[in-house]
């Protein structure tokens, strides 16, 4: 019986995206989790005796050149080292960025594939594992002609870092088929590259495990790696959970809440029953508002107050964090002077965001100021005029939203 972890996209180390400017400590949490993530897989390596460690890409993230990061991935495989049980790495796109990645002394049990393809070989087992880095960031071609046939008799494994036929949110890199994998006689490919789980295929196996740490709201939900055992030439597969912190969607319906004081406590009572179904230690939440309601408006305007109740008001749980509260609610008003005036924004900011001079003007404003951020904040911003001009007419749009609940909320106040 043979039996290995294969897991993949650790990014060791990857800074917090979209938050760091928001919550010091939440992204000093997302940044450890990583590295506490690489602690649970060496440990579930150990508890479960496996004889290999698969990792198809993407260890590190981007150009990295922290020496701390190197040290500490080294001395986590010495403990595998110890006990005696194999690592097999190929390099992938993040990988191939990083500056240190090549200089780096593993241990005796741990094989980096080179660029141009290997075979390593335990003959105890009678068990092959093909691999090839990448040996730059890009791959726009198939890695596939540069694997060798399978070992005749013997259980055959392919690592491979690659987006197969593409993937939402995922460069296209090392493309290549399911059928394609399939075709070429291995027994288990082992894939990285696209950060959700996905069991392509189980004859032969072709499976994608996904990342064992998410770093941001896309990333959501709980993350695993994947156990194979392969007893007398039958495979089976497990997953274990990995994630240290955890990134949830949840919705809270305030339809018809009238009450400000009962409105928080609803949202805090979602939060509280969602961290008794979660398994991760650390909770990180984007909460979606639904309903119609007329808080809807005093929602929209006192956000950072509705915010900051909400993540007090969590304290007490433990370990919790709001990312964001997203305000889908709708407000019951049907007078005619409130549609009208709502039109009138409407379409006075239509016009300003459709005029071509104006959205000239708004977008070399915009250039200026995303000039100016972190490179990991830019990409909020889109990566072409088109994007960026879209992004500009939605924060335009939710403008108007703002406006008006700010105008709604004061002829409220002026009829009381």
């Amino acid at each position: 019986m043979f039996r290995f972890i294969h897991t993949s996209d650790l990014h060791l180390d990857a800074p917090l995206r979209s938050l760091a400017l928001k919550d010091q400590a939440l992204s000093e949490l997302v940044g450890t989790a990583t590295r506490l993530a690489l602690e649970r897989i060496i440990d579930i390596c150990l508890e479960e005796k496996v004889n290999a460690l698969l990792i198809p890409g993407d260890l590190y993230d981007g150009d990295m050149r922290s020496m701390k990061t190197a040290a500490y991935l080294i001395h986590q495989m010495e403990r595998l080292n110890e006990k005696k049980i194999f690592v097999y790495i190929v390099r992938g796109n993040h990988d191939a960025e990083s500056v240190i990645t090549k200089e780096l002394e593993f241990p005796p049990n741990v094989t980096v594939f080179p660029g141009h393809g290997s075979v390593e070989y335990i003959n105890e087992y009678e068990v092959a594992i093909h691999g090839v880095s990448f040996a730059k960031p890009h791959a726009p071609e198939s890695l596939l002609p540069k694997y060798s046939p399978p070992v005749s008799d013997w259980f055959n494994i392919g690592l491979l870092h690659t987006s197969l036929t593409g993937a939402a949110g995922h460069d296209d890199y090392a493309p290549c088929s399911v059928k394609d994998l399939q075709s070429h006689g291995y027994d288990y490919w082992a894939l990285g590259h696209v950060h959700k789980r996905q069991i392509h295929a189980e004859q032969p196996y072709v499976v994608m495990p996904g990342m064992p740490q998410g770093r941001d709201i896309g990333e959501s939900g709980a993350k695993t790696l994947t156990l194979v055992t392969v007893d007398d030439g039958v495979v089976s597969l497990e997953e274990r959970h990995t994630s240290i912190v955890e990134f949830s969607r949840v919705s809270c319906s305030l339809d018809g809440e009238t009450d400000w004081r009962s409105a928080v406590n609803n949202i805090v009572m979602v939060i509280k029953e969602s961290v008794d179904r979660l398994s991760s230690k650390h909770n990180v939440f984007r909460i979606s508002l639904e309903g119609r309601t007329p808080l809807a408006w005093q929602i929209r305007r006192d956000y950072d107050l509705l915010l900051e109740q909400v993540s007090e008001a969590v304290k007490p749980i433990g370990s919790v964090w709001i990312e964001k509260i997203e305000n889908c609610l709708a407000h019951p008003e049907t007078e005619q002077n409130t549609a009208n005036a709502q039109q009138e924004l409407h379409l006075l900011m239509q016009s300003f965001s459709e005029e071509t001079s104006s959205s000239e003007r708004v977008l070399q404003v915009v250039d200026e100021f995303v000039g100016n951020l972190p490179p990991d904040v830019r990409r909020e911003f889109g990566d072409t005029e088109t994007e960026r001009l879209d992004i500009v007419k939605a924060l335009l749009r939710e403008s108007v939203e703002d406006i008006s609940a700010r105008m709604m909320s004061d002829s409220k106040k002026e009829t009381c």
